[in-house]
């Protein structure tokens, strides 16, 4: 005979048993994650390896001089400032008296057929380079020879 006892019984069996299966697929879920993250730690390693290699290969190429240490000037027309700068002071120095920047560079465009887009800033950077070209007020330059 079937008694209510007894269902109960085999029932918290079956719960049991249904635990110790799900316990034991989430389990494995946990294993599979855990062996996925430690993969991925060890890809990021050996990436972090190769990046390291690479700035040490470029470092000591820089160093045998395999690469530039350090590049003369930036920007896309540091030739043709250059050259500009260099006539720029060679007209100041033939002037013995202060020109304004607009004959400045009509003078210097003229002579070598360049725009200067901005000449505050061309002056600006010229007066930093050779401290002997000087502003003596507004748009007025000259080239001092005693300091």
């Amino acid at each position: 005979m079937f008694d209510e006892r007894v269902a109960l019984k085999i029932r918290l069996e079956q719960m049991a048993n249904s635990e110790l299966r799900i316990i034991q697929e989430f389990q494995k879920e946990r294993e599979a994650i855990f062996r996925r993250l430690k993969e991925l730690d060890r890809i990021e390693a050996e990436k972090a390896e190769e990046k390291a290699a690479l700035s040490k290969e470029i470092v000591s190429l820089t160093k045998i001089g395999g690469l530039p240490q350090e590049r003369k000037r930036r920007g896309r027309r540091s030739e043709n400032l250059e050259e500009l700068r260099e006539l720029a002071v060679a007209i100041l120095k033939e002037q013995n008296t202060p020109i304004r920047g607009i004959e400045l560079q009509r003078q210097i465009e003229g002579k070598t057929g360049k725009k200067i887009a901005n000449m505050t800033t061309f002056m600006v950077g010229l007066e930093r380079e050779n401290h002997r070209v000087r502003k003596l007020g507004r748009g007025l330059y000259i080239y001092e020879y005693e300091d």
